[in-house]
């Protein structure tokens, strides 16, 4: 049973890593063309940050472990994420002119 906590842990990193890092991601797409991006990204760094830091807290609070699993998982998501999209050949922003 307790190697099911561990993974649960895990896999609960991925998931907050890729609400996390999906969100930003997507932020970073739309900041050239918002009207304020300033505000766009305030709200949603807070709307990232804030579930991300809920759970991180809730499982740090119901078992060390659980949280010393879940950073491994956030964390991978992370790498392979910024691997994946270094690699995307449409420019996230527009040209210098």
């Amino acid at each position: 049973m307790i190697d099911l906590i561990y993974l649960y842990g895990f896999l609960l990193g991925v998931i907050t890593g890729l609400y996390y890092f999906f969100g930003l991601w997507l932020t970073v797409k739309k900041v050239p063309s918002s009207a304020n991006p300033k505000r766009l990204l305030a709200l949603s760094f807070i709307a990232r940050l804030l579930p991300t830091l809920i759970i991180m807290l809730i499982a740090a609070r119901q078992n060390p472990g659980l949280f010393l699993t879940l950073l491994p998982g956030f964390f991978l998501v992370r790498f392979v994420m910024t691997r994946k999209i270094g690699r995307c050949k449409e420019p996230l922003h527009a040209a210098q002119s």
